[in-house]
């Protein structure tokens, strides 16, 4: 996992220079990022989809007219998706020039194989492309029978390696775990997408979408206040207050209550549910139920 995301990083930053126009010089490079010749030769070699004004043994430059602008969630977007191609049932040059859209994303590095399920996932790919609906058939964990669906598809992504499909049924907004899906196709009956929605799975770290929660709010001991303030480990988290004493007041921002518990209850008992505090109750009894089950 580190790997990859050293990777990341990396064409992130080379990716980032050849959109400003800057002309590459691998000899710097690897002296810059303190890896070999060969490594920054690679790295450059995963970019074959855009057009070279200059590529040769050591300087590479882009056309810049023929390149659109990237934006820096643009140029983020893709440095980690060639950094999980095995994520992937299948990548190829297309596949990256498509992908700097929304239709799929990616929300972290370790991963679920789903190469076993490589038709089932261009399908659904292709549906959301095409804006057309699909049906399928949907098995719940620990569940003997399954149900079919017809959904509106909007998005699939990947969330700490799980992959979902979002979409909306009758126009409620469902999210469905990618792998307990079935006899998926493709219907020949087109939909209208709200933009709304396309906009709310681009922006949020949430992968429930409805019933969403407009802010939690929650207290960070000092203990575990640096970890949160080196990067976001909640979903949509916003600082609000950082205390002398070093506690932290941090809000989370339309999310579900399953994108909060959970971890909240990972670090128990460094984080606190102040509001809703209904949340933070739920919680409790839920916990309380479990120790009195162990008991």
């Amino acid at each position: 996992m580190k790997k990859n995301h050293q990777l990341a990083q990396r064409l992130a930053q080379l990716l980032g220079k050849l959109n400003q126009g800057t002309r590459l010089d691998v000899h710097q490079l690897s002296e810059e990022f303190g890896v070999s010749l060969r490594t920054i030769q690679r790295d450059i070699n995963r970019f074959d989809f855009l057009e070279w004004e200059e590529k040769g043994a050591r300087y590479y430059k882009i056309n810049r007219q023929r390149l659109r602008f990237l934006t820096e969630e643009d140029i983020q977007r893709f440095a980690l998706f060639v950094s999980v191609a095995d994520l992937f049932p299948k990548i190829d040059q297309q596949f990256y020039q498509e992908k700097l859209t929304q239709s799929v994303q990616v929300k972290g590095f370790q991963y679920e194989s789903i190469h076993h399920l490589e038709k089932e996932f261009n399908q659904l790919q292709q549906a959301i492309q095409q804006r057309n609906f699909v049906s399928f058939k949907y098995k719940k964990l620990n569940t003997e029978e399954g149900k079919y669906y017809k959904i509106a598809p909007y998005s699939l992504i990947n969330k700490n390696g799980i992959w979902y499909l979002i979409g909306t049924d009758q126009d409620k907004q469902k999210t469905f775990c990618f792998t307990q899906l079935s006899a998926v196709e493709m219907l020949n009956e087109s939909f209208t997408p709200n933009p709304q929605l396309l906009e709310e799975i681009t922006k949020n770290d949430s992968i429930s979408h409805g019933n969403q929660l407009s802010e939690v709010l929650i207290k960070v001991s000092a203990f575990a206040a640096p970890y949160f303030l080196r990067r976001n480990l909640l979903p949509n988290q916003k600082l609000v207050h950082k205390a002398e004493n070093g506690e932290l007041i941090l809000s989370s921002e339309n999310v579900h209550e399953l994108d909060i518990v959970p971890l909240v209850q990972y670090w128990i008992p460094h984080l606190t549910i102040i509001n809703p505090s209904e949340l933070q109750g739920k919680m409790i009894e839920k916990l309380q139920n479990y120790l009195s089950n162990q008991n």
